[in-house]
């Protein structure tokens, strides 16, 4: 199925119930530095796998409806937790020990999780993204509701004044009403490395959000609070069909902040975006729902991966160049991230026959479209071994006709 690539690991998962795409992710969400795979459905099944075993490593039930799952750094003491919204607002966070010794079989007996902090929050959010969104050094929890609200929370300590007891919750600091439905939440940098909160709004459009200061806001409807974002692209776009946003993605190096941003729309456009400046466009034929970036040529720069509802997949590099592969079955979510002790790229498919396919280590050696002039043209002994068979200075078609003569033989052209 994967062409030009290296050693492919499938592994299948049996996990029953229905999934909303956001309540699928990938991430360290033990400390280990490997990267664990975390699903839950709509009937309060959480379940977390761990390296090729096919059974769940860690599971948790009766939480409620599922609808986004995130991983990072919520407490701001340099380690990841795991967090968990329910449609009925629950915020079930996990702090999850790593237990090397306990490597999941199905001989083994499962562990079962229960949330080490349960708060209230306001129902029905639907995309959850744990970083440091307004660029002061600390981690927020920023959550996007069905009505068009997004809420941003940090984790404080306050004090009772009738008791002075000290606990800590987490504290909304910022609110912003929006005009149209929220596809996702992403933060992108801008040159100077500063974090920029962007939200995917309907027809192709995003927003950039703006941060007041105080410790508790309650911003009223309207545009307060953020600038509307109109990207004049060559691709006509519905301009009430669902959007998708992915930013930070690196095209320096892993240790450079992303300044490139992408967008995906229902009706398969694709954006490629910088300084608010369309890169490229591109327009495919199916219905495009979920958009990642990963690194899968492992030259330091993220492509740009999305998926459609018919399990079609896009790998795009900032060239516009663009890999596509199809996956057997319709798919109700999809991720795209590191996997496992090695943090192998991965590709991560839940279908509606209760199963999850896990696609380890996918890696391409290039995205480009190439051919055996330019990959000869490359290696160190060509030009000896053409000396040596009394070739110099080849014309291309010289080597063309070489190439096929040593491949597939003399050519008749009669």
């Amino acid at each position: 199925m994967w062409r030009n690539v290296s050693f492919v690991e499938r592994i299948e998962l049996d996990f029953s119930g229905n999934l909303f795409n956001h309540a699928i992710v990938l991430g360290d969400v033990d400390n280990d530095q490997g990267h664990e795979l975390v699903v839950g459905n709509t009937n309060g099944d959480l379940a977390i796998f761990k390296g090729a075993s096919k059974s769940p490593w860690k599971r948790c039930s009766g939480l409620g409806m599922i609808t986004c799952i995130g991983v990072g750094d919520v407490f701001n003491k340099g380690k990841n937790v795991l967090v968990v919204l329910t449609a009925e607002g629950w915020c079930n966070i996990f702090d999850i020990k790593s237990d090397p010794s306990a490597e999941p079989s199905t001989d083994t007996d499962l562990s079962n999780l229960a949330p080490s902090f349960t708060q209230h929050l306001p129902a029905n959010g639907k995309v959850l993204l744990i970083e440091d969104v307004d660029g002061d050094g600390k981690v927020e929890l920023t959550v996007a509701y069905s009505d068009r609200v997004v809420r941003c929370f940090r984790w404080s300590a306050i004090q009772d004044p009738d008791t002075d007891i000290t606990t800590d919750n987490l504290i909304q600091t910022q609110k912003w009403q929006l005009a149209g439905q929220i596809g996702s939440l992403t933060v992108n940098f801008t040159d100077e490395g500063h974090p920029e909160l962007l939200v995917a709004q309907p027809g192709g459009e995003f927003v950039t959000m703006t941060f007041k200061q105080g410790s508790e806001l309650d911003l009223s409807s309207g545009k307060e609070g953020y600038s509307e974002e109109v990207l004049k692209s060559d691709q006509r776009t519905n301009q009430t069909v669902s959007t998708e946003i992915i930013g930070g993605i690196s095209r320096k190096g892993s240790k450079q902040p992303g300044t490139y941003y992408a967008i995906c729309t229902l009706d398969g456009n694709l954006l490629l975006v910088e300084k608010k400046q369309i890169l490229w466009s591109l327009q495919v034929d199916h219905q495009l729902f979920s958009l990642k970036k990963l690194d899968v040529t492992g030259n330091g720069k993220e492509e740009v991966v999305c998926c459609s509802w018919d399990g079609q997949t896009y790998i795009v590099n900032h060239n516009r160049a663009v890999v596509r592969y199809q996956f057997e079955e319709n798919v109700t979510a999809f991720t795209a991230g590191l996997y496992g002790i090695e943090n192998n790229p991965s590709f991560v498919y839940a279908t509606y026959n209760k199963k999850i396919y896990i696609y380890n280590n996918i890696q391409l050696p290039q995205v480009e479209s190439t051919n055996l002039i330019e990959v000869m043209e490359k290696r160190e002994n060509t030009h000896e071994l053409l000396e040596k068979i009394g070739v110099q200075d080849p014309h291309p078609s010289q080597l063309r006709d070489l190439y096929h003569w040593l491949l597939y033989g003399w050519k008749d052209n009669t």
